[in-house]
């Protein structure tokens, strides 16, 4: 993967299987230090996207390993991008409620958490629900 002046893209697909997001991770952490964001924030964008793929194998696909998901990575001068695409239940922007983290540390649960994380370590997240096909996109600016 060559990130630099130009346009650059990198794709995987791996099945719907938890056993694959360290792979996952690794790609993203190493794409964001290629990009030019320093360890900490790559280490973020790692937790992103496995919170992001951890929600299409439990929730979009209900834990069923037998469905794939694509993962693109788009980088440019400006900033890197996280395509996730998946053919399970979809989610859209309108559908996103952010849980308040004071009520959370009052209620404890499992869980619950990965969107909040998402959007405070990315700087935009997006979800796109399509025919057939479902995107969350998440966007990191390179400073």
């Amino acid at each position: 993967m060559r990130v630099g002046g130009d346009t650059s893209e990198f794709r995987l697909t791996i099945p719907s299987q938890t056993r694959y997001l360290n792979l996952v991770t690794a790609v993203a952490k190493r794409g964001a230090v290629a990009a030019g964001l320093d360890d900490s924030t790559a280490a973020k964008v790692s937790i992103a996207m496995d919170e992001a793929v951890t929600n299409v194998i439990l929730h979009a696909y209900h834990g069923e390993g037998d469905h794939q998901v694509e993962i693109g990575l788009n980088f440019t001068p400006s900033r890197m991008e996280i395509h996730i695409w998946h053919s399970g239940e979809g989610m859209r922007d309108d559908q996103i409620l952010l849980p308040d983290p004071s009520e959370y540390v009052k209620h404890p649960r499992k869980g619950g958490l990965g969107l909040l994380l998402m959007s405070r370590f990315m700087d935009e997240v997006r979800f796109h629900q399509g025919v057939g096909r479902s995107e969350c996109c998440m966007i990191k600016r390179i400073p």
